[in-house]
């Protein structure tokens, strides 16, 4: 049985005190969304894959024009009365989702990169989950300029692109992306910076990584965005490995990963239905044991 902890009432007291003015019941869909957002953001921060920063979000599943993610907290902190509902155009908020009393310019302050999640929905209509995560052994690989390789059939969204997953440089962007008088500080905080993200994904890999700062994932869903995620982890620290191994065996040859066949299939496979609920069904019993996590709409 989980414990509630002093600290887990006195967040959902401090998340109370933004207003629970209106109780609202969004629709099953929605709430089903938000259930897994909320579970999302816990198995990541469990899993390492996020820190104190990082973000999972869902496109709105009622209306195609919105997503949903929490406002700027801890992503193990995440609750339902942290959950904000912005329109895609400008990264807008709309509403408080499970309290649409709070609207507008009443709503806590979101994270400065919602722009990454904002510009992948608009640009790519049928994904429907964002992960952006500040991951440390995959941002070696973007410094060394290196592109990621599926290396193992449960990372195969990797992909097998010749020159590896793409790469966004932050400081190699034109001026007509980032001025010069505009902050030179990795983060994607407007649609323009948004756009150029979104736009060097590459058919072939669902992963980007950012120069300097992580990667960004998407996923036709909350649950495997979250999959790709973590997996795109452990794909990183297999490549990893393998090249130290191979410069030692092989004189300096670097793994050659998955034939794209093999990564295709294995992806369809791996992110199936039956084994990615077995992978979710396995880290929700994780966070559950313990008292950090606190998913309020299941539990």
């Amino acid at each position: 049985m989980k414990i509630v902890t002093f600290q887990t009432l006195a967040i959902l007291f401090w998340q109370g005190c933004i207003g629970y003015g209106q109780v609202v019941s969004p629709s099953t869909n929605v709430t089903n969304v938000a259930i897994d957002l909320l579970d999302g953001s816990h198995i990541l921060h469990f899993l390492d894959v996020v820190d104190a920063f990082g973000h999972v979000s869902a496109r709105n599943p009622d209306n195609a024009s919105q997503f949903i993610m929490s406002f700027a907290i801890a992503p193990a902190l995440a609750t339902s009365q942290s959950l904000v509902t912005y329109e895609i155009d400008n990264a807008t908020a709309v509403q408080l989702t499970f309290n649409t009393s709070v609207t507008g310019d009443a709503v806590p302050s979101g994270f400065l990169e919602r722009y990454i999640h904002s510009q992948i929905y608009n640009a790519f209509p049928n994904i429907t989950g964002v992960v952006h995560a500040h991951t440390i052994n995959v941002i070696s690989f973007a410094a060394a300029e290196v592109g990621m390789r599926a290396q193992m059939g449960s990372a195969g969204s990797v992909g097998t692109l010749a020159n590896g997953t793409p790469i966004f440089d932050f400081d190699s962007l034109p001026t007509s992306i980032l001025p010069e008088n505009a902050p030179h500080n990795l983060l994607v905080g407007n649609e323009v910076l948004g756009d150029a993200l979104a736009d060097t994904f590459q058919n072939g890999s669902e992963v980007v990584l950012m120069k300097g700062h992580g990667m960004a994932i998407r996923g036709t869903s909350v649950r495997n965005a979250v999959f790709r995620a973590f997996y795109t982890m452990q794909n990183a620290e297999v490549q990893s490995t393998a090249t130290l191994l191979g410069a030692l065996a092989l004189g300096g040859q670097a793994p050659v990963g998955l034939p794209p066949r093999v990564a295709m299939d294995a992806t369809v496979t791996f992110e199936s239905d039956s084994l990615l609920s077995r992978a979710w069904a396995l880290w929700t019993a994780q966070v559950d044991q313990l008292p950090l996590y606190v998913n309020d709409l299941r539990s």
